[in-house]
């Protein structure tokens, strides 16, 4: 298959290079940027006070870690939770034991036990710069004390939609590995409005239910649910679309 890898550049080659392995062909096209967030200074001192932790994204576990690195210090033995597997699979990457729910969601992660009494805890939230506010606002009124480390930024680069998207046709594009809202949303965003039936006719990989919804409800056709968004997931959920 030909599948359209948007994910940051980082992942993306990774996620390229098992493409390949398992004889795809890949089209490799980062949507998003993401660079050092502007509150990794205030993060010892954050994770000094903590009770838990909680990462949204593996871009939060990979910046904070790397900063830790360069300032010589270490993630302290307290609780930690990932949102997703691929944030699970970041921490284990590490030496952290997280704990992940099955459903990659913010309410799947609002659903664990550990994480329904809360009054007095400490709890900071790894993040980029902004989002997952309904977990924030749930842990507070359970009585938790919440802070967010900004520990990324997004930027987007600019694309001209027109002249892209007539390039994945010519290469004959027929598969596209979406791995958040947000992904999904820039990429609508990208594609000229004249060309979105040729897109949502293409089949969509997804990490989750949330995900599938939006896709849904944008108008693509062909949707298929990975279990996360790793890229052995992603990389999975092709093989069995390629299988039928």
């Amino acid at each position: 298959m030909i599948p359209l890898v948007v994910r940051p550049a980082a992942q993306a080659a990774e996620l390229v290079q098992l493409l390949r392995q398992h004889g795809h062909a890949p089209l490799c096209c980062p949507l998003l940027e993401t660079v050092a967030g502007s509150e990794l200074s205030r993060l010892p001192d954050l994770l000094h006070s903590a009770d838990m932790v909680i990462a949204v994204s593996i871009h939060a576990i990979h910046f904070a870690h790397d900063f830790l690195l360069q300032t010589g210090q270490t993630w302290p033995h307290i609780e930690y939770f990932a949102v997703g597997q691929a944030s699970a699979d970041g921490f284990a990457a590490i030496g952290i034991a997280a704990i992940c729910p099955d459903d990659p969601r913010s309410e799947g992660l609002l659903a664990l036990p550990a994480l329904q009494q809360l009054v007095g805890k400490r709890v900071l939230i790894l993040r980029g710069n902004g989002g997952r506010e309904l977990i924030a606002d749930t842990l507070a009124s359970r009585g938790a004390l919440v802070h967010y480390c900004a520990a990324y930024e997004r930027h987007y680069p600019e694309f001209d939609g027109e002249q892209l998207t007539h390039h994945w046709q010519a290469a004959g594009l027929d598969s596209l590995l979406i791995t958040s809202g947000e992904l999904l949303q820039r990429l609508l965003a990208l594609v000229p409005d004249h060309q979105q039936p040729w897109l949502f006719d293409r089949q969509l990989v997804v990490p989750s239910p949330r995900v599938a919804e939006m896709a849904s409800a944008a108008g693509f056709i062909h949707i298929t649910i990975a279990q996360g968004a790793s890229n052995q997931a992603l990389m999975a959920a092709l093989e069995l679309r390629k299988m039928e």
